[in-house]
């Protein structure tokens, strides 16, 4: 029985210094892993090239595509509630009494914006400008929303584009089928119908 101790004791004692224990220098510190999700950093600056803010996207979540076209698709019909009051130049109310309705409708902009980054975006997007102000004779959201539809298709084509050439990744994706011409028929063909 001793001799089991002491090889039980010689397998601690290695087992132990093969793994350096030490005491934490702060015990309560909260521990904290950073991860790459895929996230990319989206730079709004003014046509002067003076930051405005940092909003982020996630080029695989392709559903933003689909939420940015129901955004725009439905943008009239959101600030609708606007065509009888009077607004300002720089977005605020001319009037005490209008000041619940350019909130209310503010208020969905706002979360439309957040719902289309599926993040707190727009009240960056919005600190230093008024969503309704007149830009050009456009609000200002509805402008960010125009400029903002471009830079999400070249990120999701970038990453489409990473993704397609990603040895990694492809060999878990199920191919495209094969197809003959006799299956394919006139697939994929356009024709000019005039």
């Amino acid at each position: 029985m001793a001799k089991m101790n002491k090889n039980t004791t010689a397998a601690n004692r290695k087992a132990t210094s093969a793994i350096k224990l030490t005491q934490p220098t702060q015990p309560d510190k909260p521990l904290s892993v950073t991860v790459d999700d895929g996230t990319r950093e989206i730079t709004i600056r003014n046509k002067y090239g003076k930051f405005i803010c940092n909003i982020y996207i996630r080029p695989t979540d392709l559903s933003i595509l689909d939420r940015y076209e129901k955004f725009q698709s439905d943008f009239e019909k959101i600030v609708e509630p606007l065509q009888n009051i009077s607004i300002e130049r720089d977005g605020t109310a001319s009037f005490e009494k209008d000041w619940e309705v350019i909130k209310s409708v503010e208020t969905e902009i706002k979360k439309r914006f957040n719902d289309l980054f599926d993040m707190d975006e727009a009240d960056d997007i919005f600190a230093t400008r008024n969503a309704f102000a007149s830009v050009h004779g456009n609000f200002y959201c509805f402008n960010v929303l125009n400029a903002l539809g471009g830079v999400i298709a070249d990120a999701i084509n970038a990453e489409s584009d990473r993704v397609a050439h990603s040895e990694k990744v492809n060999k878990y994706l199920t191919p495209p089928a094969d197809t003959t011409e006799d299956d394919a028929g006139d697939a994929g063909v356009f024709t000019n119908n005039d």
